[in-house]
């Protein structure tokens, strides 16, 4: 709706309307900006009448297009690494140690494909993330014969499995939006899900949905706006950039290699009829309608022309003035739209010193960060490890009184991989003064690494104990030497 005021007023003998300046120019609707078109959608008419579109292009540039695919790789390679790696939080040793080996070989067996472990599935989670928007884990329940640690696996299903198109309210007053079933008060209770991938090859039954309870799925999508029901490609605003950089890279492309075997041109002030002979030789050419002669020479050759003959050189390619600096914005722009510095993606660090560096990676760092907690810790590491206890509880362990100590069972800490020190000396004594000076500990140094302070102290202790029984060893070598 058009918010400007109108205002009316006499001008030389005629009533003239005139719209008054609103008070933000991003809200003029003066001609400038006639053609701004923005909806006022809602967050999900917004993204579900574009999100197939959106998807498909995504993956496709992925697919092709190698500055959109190393951004992707990026960042899933800084937000999961080698894994996020939970360690139990339990006060009793026992619980926590049993609970921590019951992890390590449930998360070996946890892929119902047998592709990946546990950490490898969080990484083809973000990278479908980041590439479709969203991602279903589906929780498989096994029966204790199947020979697991822990009865359960779980499958990656990817976003398609869930139908955008299925929106109806059913009898029972719950609704469903874009294939996801809200309850009255507007709860997430189930999703309704093809048997198999909508977009494989014919002979399997797509038409066929199935309602699987919330309680077995999650959902691991960044919803951007509030009530957001599925998820956004990280790849949107990049994708204009990176369709068109292709375009123009091509186009350069094809402009040099149709160029490359021209070399000059001869041109004559002669006779109009000379064009019909060799220019070398002077033997006719044929018929006129083969057109002017070409000359094709070898390398090194010296060529001598006819009187009133002009040899013209091409000056080379000079006519892909600002290319590089296309190139560098093209790649910028594209950077930009992943949410990823430009040197990252890129690999080029030339435009940038060591300052610079640590003030791009921190800031990059806190990102990720960001994007490891409230969407792989929450959404999926938690989810995951609840129901791995459910597991181990259906295994028939005696977990003693859980009902009362569910938080201790529960109490669980994920730790990402830590980051590469940018100047180890310096971050190393960085971060042995903080101990030293009580801002940090070295429990929570320890735990960034992703390893038990306990753990680090005994094979402290071991390599000790290996040091001093070496040396007992030279010693008694020695006194024996000296006695013979």
């Amino acid at each position: 709706m058009n918010q400007t005021k109108q205002v009316l007023r006499w001008r030389g003998g005629q009533l003239v309307n005139h719209a008054a300046a609103p008070a933000y120019n991003g809200a003029s609707q003066s001609v400038r900006y006639a053609s701004w078109n923005a909806p006022s959608s809602g967050p999900n008419r917004a993204l579900l009448a574009n999100l197939r579109v959106l998807r498909n292009r995504s993956r496709a540039e992925v697919r092709n297009n190698p500055w959109i695919s190393q951004g992707i790789s990026r960042l899933v390679s800084n937000e999961i690494g080698v894994g996020i790696t939970p360690r139990s939080r339990a006060k009793n040793q026992e619980l926590r140690e049993a609970l921590n080996n019951l992890w390590s070989k449930f998360a070996v067996e946890v892929d119902s494909d047998g592709v990946f472990n546990v950490y490898g599935m969080q990484a083809l989670a973000a990278r479908s993330r980041r590439t479709a928007g969203e991602v279903f884990f589906r929780r498989r329940r096994r029966s204790l014969g199947d020979g697991l640690t822990v009865p359960l696996q779980v499958q990656i299903l990817e976003a398609d499995f869930v139908p955008l198109e299925l929106n109806k309210k059913l009898n029972n007053g719950n609704r469903i939006v874009a294939g996801v079933e809200f309850d009255l008060i507007g709860r997430r209770v189930a999703y309704w899900m093809f048997r198999d991938h909508p977009g494989e090859s014919s002979g399997f039954d797509f038409n066929k949905l199935v309602r699987i309870p919330a309680g077995d799925v999650i959902h691991h999508f960044e919803a951007k706006r509030p009530g957001q029901v599925r998820g956004e490609p990280d790849t949107v605003q990049a994708l204009p950039k990176a369709h068109d950089y292709d375009e123009y890279d091509d186009a350069e492309l094809k402009r040099k290699k149709e160029r490359a075997p021209y070399t000059g041109f001869i041109s004559r002030n002669e006779h109009p009829e000379d064009h019909k002979y060799d220019p070398i030789t002077g033997a006719p050419i044929g018929d006129e309608d083969e057109g002017p002669p070409t000359v094709d020479v070898q390398g090194g050759t010296i060529l001598s022309g006819l009187p009133g003959e002009n040899l013209t050189l091409f000056d080379g390619d000079n006519t892909g003035a600002g290319y590089a600096e296309y190139q560098w914005l093209a790649k910028s722009a594209i950077s930009a739209g992943l949410t990823l510095p430009y040197e990252i993606m890129s690999g080029d660090w030339s435009h940038v010193n060591d300052r610079l560096v640590r003030a791009i990676n921190n800031e990059f760092r806190r990102q990720i960060r960001m994007d490891q907690q409230h969407l792989d810790i929450h959404q999926v590491c938690r989810q995951l490890r609840i129901w791995f206890i459910e597991g181990v509880q259906f295994l028939g362990l005696t977990l003693p009184g859980y009902a009362e100590n569910f938080d201790e069972y529960h109490a669980v800490e994920w730790q990402p991989e830590a980051w590469a020190y940018t100047n180890p000396e310096q971050d190393v004594n960085a971060k042995l003064k903080a101990i030293e000076g009580g801002l940090t500990s070295r429990q929570a140094e320890v735990g960034q690494l992703g390893r038990e302070v306990e753990e680090v102290d005994r094979q402290n202790a071991e390599d000790e104990a290996r040091i001093i029984e070496e040396r007992k060893k030279q010693n008694l070598d020695t006194i024996n030497n000296e006695a013979a």
